[in-house]
């Protein structure tokens, strides 16, 4: 409720605000559908998922977001190259021994 203010009894434990249940929540979540997945493009849209929810949030300190989401997407641009470096070594036809 707005203006509502948690108080705190003597020797009661108070439930975590929304904020700090938030990401216990979310991990969770992504906790079980990356298990669920069967393939690696599953498991890395489920990666994918939980940095895009985390970072579409408001940060205390914006300049360090910045830079750790500058690094991550960096990152992955890198690993995108490797990943099709290694696809263009594949032969094109692989060549097929027929039995004599």
């Amino acid at each position: 409720m707005a203006g509502h203010r948690r108080s705190r009894n003597v020797g009661q434990q108070l439930p975590p605000t929304q904020r700090q249940a938030r990401a216990v929540t979310r991990r969770a979540r992504l906790i079980s559908r990356f298990a669920a997945a069967t393939s690696h493009t599953e498991r890395l849209a489920a990666a994918a998922d939980y940095l895009r929810g985390a970072a579409s949030r408001r940060h205390p300190d914006p300049e360090r977001a910045e830079e750790i989401l500058r690094d991550i997407a960096m990152k992955m641009i890198n690993v995108g190259d490797e990943l099709l470096a290694l696809q263009a070594r594949e032969p094109l036809h692989p060549t097929v021994r027929i039995p004599r």
